[in-house]
């Protein structure tokens, strides 16, 4: 049990912080903070005026490009519910993770990122970066969200669908690319929170201007008990409240040695524990990271860019089998060490050419080296069998890019990507730990290949209010090493196993849209979309375990209830679908945006596995949709009130588990007590609804997160 004092720490902290606010100077940088108020209250620019680098790898305004790029900025962060970052982009129809959990309480490996249903697997087909940095998990590839406080994103883009195709691997189903502070000026923003679950959030982000230097300096800790995740006529003596704890710093600073040149260099720590919701399940994760560049500005007008990362990261976790009747359980595997090391680094020049070309070209290269060594068949009090699987993989890539302004109303965006792979160094064995006896030894081939993506779009400005985008593009994944080699665990007794032999995933797809700007108050946007995703790699149920616990190849033993579950490649599945957008701005001090998605995903092709034919893809629903009314008024008050929905859908490949719709409301609340400091409450899942987010074929399912409520305080100065 923690400590009870933690809610009293949070509640102290407000206080000192309300007093901070209180005592500062009540000007910064020669604006009074009312000049700041009368300026926010004043109309804001459409969606579609704001610039993103995520769609192309260089800055566009949403006007320009044909993908449908969707910017969460400042103002809707400020007003969020959401206490992650993964929980703010739920907001975003077809934005997923394995499931619909909070990240509060997630395991790691459920929290790989999807758009337009293109999920239903630990490794991510989402690119995730930080700053323009890759930062998906690199063994795996699903993402440890906790390493991004949402204190410290000051925006974040999500491009969905393939059309990206200028990152390359990963970014099968689109691009979410979050972006800090730009410490250009001097300010410190202060958070301390706390509510339901004995949770608290403190962070500190800090920005520092000298002359030509500017730093960022960010930390935030995060802790809460948690809740129990089990549905309540499910749970037994094992189940206890999912918790986790986490830390996290981050850093980086920018110098301009002239104006046309800047260097950059920041990095990371985030140190993360967390129960999974029986009394001995849990996880831990540290991951520390360094990044840094530049940014040349040349005579003739080009832009150099490049950046070099390398990162390194440790992860430990015990897994348990569970008896028929829950009231017991047994450690089946005991993942004691498994590091993985990330190196990448990237270049790319851009020019304005010929007047109407906006060129760009890059390449990109990434290393990861990684290894697991665990514990398995428990007997009699203790493991006797030790596996190690180790691999490296390595990852180049080049692309070409032109925007070319065809007329004022006429704008084509064309680009072509080369990319080869490598997998090497992989093996496999497995040890008698009593005997001291080699029982597996297997090393795997190397194996390379390549893959030419592209993409063409289009965009006419028919009128002031309208235009129409199209694309048209391919894009591709490369499977994990964690894919290829290595056997997991799930909850509900459930065991994937690995597959050395698997291909590339490959997607072709289309996007047709039209936005509208009815004045500088309303905006709606509509795209119609088509992939078909060839080579997908799913999770294929091989065979039950049944009442009694048996040997079922390739797992091994499965427990009683459980099921084995082989990594393949199917033929195809394709995802279609309609997303519509309105936001709208009836006055200065209101906003109001609805979004809706219609996205059916199915296997439409597996010659090996026919019954799976016109199966729903794991995890995908076919209708979402999100409603928000914000109000903003500095001197009055803000609040938040968002509706989200998520339709019925499947866990499982067979399209027998199935999983209920569900909606949830949440809202925030705040005001301005002094100059500079605010308080908030807000309040997640206000209807306190109980919904499924997992089912397993022993009966097993858990529940997403009940009414949680929170209340906080930040000073800016």
């Amino acid at each position: 049990m923690r400590p009870p004092n933690k809610t009293i720490l949070a509640v102290a902290a407000s206080i000192a912080l309300i007093q901070l606010g209180a005592a500062m100077p009540m000007t910064t940088h020669g604006q009074s903070a009312d000049s700041t108020a009368d300026a926010k209250a004043k109309r804001r620019p459409t969606t579609l005026d704001a610039v993103v680098v995520s769609a192309t790898r260089t800055n566009q305004a949403i006007r320009d490009v044909p993908a449908n790029v969707v910017v969460l900025g400042a103002d809707i962060i400020a007003t969020s519910a959401a206490k992650t970052v993964s929980d703010l982009l739920r907001i975003i129809p077809g934005y997923t993770m394995k499931d619909f959990q909070s990240t509060l309480v997630s395991h790691p490996s459920r929290q790989a990122p999807a758009l337009r249903g293109l999920g239903g697997t630990s490794a991510s087909r989402t690119l995730v970066l930080l700053d323009g940095i890759p930062i998906n998990e690199p063994f795996a590839g699903w993402m440890h969200w906790s390493r991004i406080p949402l204190a410290f994103v000051r925006q974040a883009e999500v491009v969905r669908g393939g059309g990206s195709v200028v990152w390359g691997d990963r970014a099968l189903g689109g691009v979410i690319n979050l972006i800090t502070a730009e410490p250009r000026a001097n300010s410190l923003s202060l958070t301390a929170a706390g509510g339901s679950f004995s949770t608290v959030r403190t962070s500190a982000v800090a920005t520092v201007r000298r002359d030509r230097l500017g730093l960022l300096l960010a930390g935030d800790y995060s802790e809460t008990d948690g809740y129990l995740t089990v549905r309540p006529n499910l749970r037994s003596a094992i189940d206890t409240k999912a918790d986790s704890r986490a830390k996290v710093f981050y850093g980086k600073a920018l110098y301009d040695v002239t104006p046309l040149l800047q260097l950059h260099l920041g990095g990371s720590y985030l140190d993360d524990y967390r129960h999974n919701g029986t009394v001995l399940r849990d996880d831990a994760t540290t991951i520390g990271d360094v990044r840094g560049g530049l940014r040349l500005v040349t005579r003739d007008g080009s832009v150099w860019t490049a950046n070099a990362y390398t990162s390194r990261q440790n992860f430990t976790q015990l897994f348990t089998s569970e008896s028929a009747d829950r009231s017991t359980e047994t450690p089946s595997l005991d993942q004691f060490d498994v590091p993985a090391t990330a190196h990448g680094a990237q270049i790319q020049w851009s020019r304005q050419a010929l007047g109407r070309h906006q060129l760009s070209a890059g390449g990109d290269l990434s290393f990861v080296d990684g290894e697991v060594n665990e514990d398995f068949n428990y007997q009699q009090g203790k493991f006797i069998r030790r596996r190690h699987v180790a691999g490296q993989q390595m990852l180049t890539g080049g692309y070409i890019e032109d925007a070319l302004t065809l007329s004022e109303r006429w704008r084509l965006l064309a680009s072509v990507r080369y990319d080869s792979w490598q997998n090497r160094s992989a093996i496999r064995t497995e040890r008698d730990i009593i005997a001291d006896r080699l029982l597996l030894d297997t090393s795997y081939a190397r194996t390379t290949s390549s893959r030419v993506s592209s993409s063409l779009g289009v965009r006419h400005q028919t009128s002031s209010a309208l235009s129409f985008r199209g694309s048209a593009y391919s894009s591709f994944r490369a499977p994990t090493l964690n894919e290829l080699y290595k056997p997991f665990r799930e909850p509900g007794n459930v065991l994937v196993e690995g597959n050395p032999k698997l291909s590339p995933e490959r997607l072709l797809g289309v996007d047709l849209g039209a936005d509208y700007a009815f004045s500088p108050a309303m905006l709606i946007r509509a795209t119609g979309f088509w992939n078909r995703v060839h080579d997908p790699i799913l999770d294929v149920t091989v065979e039950l375990a049944g009442s009694t616990g048996r040997q079922i190849a390739p797992c091994g033993f499965v427990p009683a209830g459980g099921v084995c579950r082989n990594r393949r490649n199917l033929d195809e599945f394709r995802t279609l679908g309609v997303e519509a957008e309105i936001e709208a701005r009836p006055h200065r001090f209101w906003t109001l945006r609805g979004s809706y998605l219609w996205n059916p995903t199915k296997i439409t092709k597996a010659e090996a596995q026919p019954a799976l034919v016109g199966k729903v893809a794991r995890g995908t629903a076919k209708q979402q949709y999100m409603a928000m009314a914000a109000f903003d008024n500095p001197d009055l008050l803000d609040f938040n009130v968002t509706t989200r929905y998520v339709g019925s859908r499947f866990e499982d490949d067979l399209s027998v588990l199935g999983i209920e719709l569900f909606y949830v409301t949440d809202i925030k609340v705040g005001r301005r007590l002094v100059r500079r400091t605010h308080a908030f409450v807000s309040v997640e899942n206000v209807f306190d609804r109980e919904y499924t987010v997992t089912r397993a074929s022993n009966g097993f399912e858990r529940v997403g997160g009940p009414r949680f409520i929170e209340g906080g305080v930040q000073v800016r100065f």
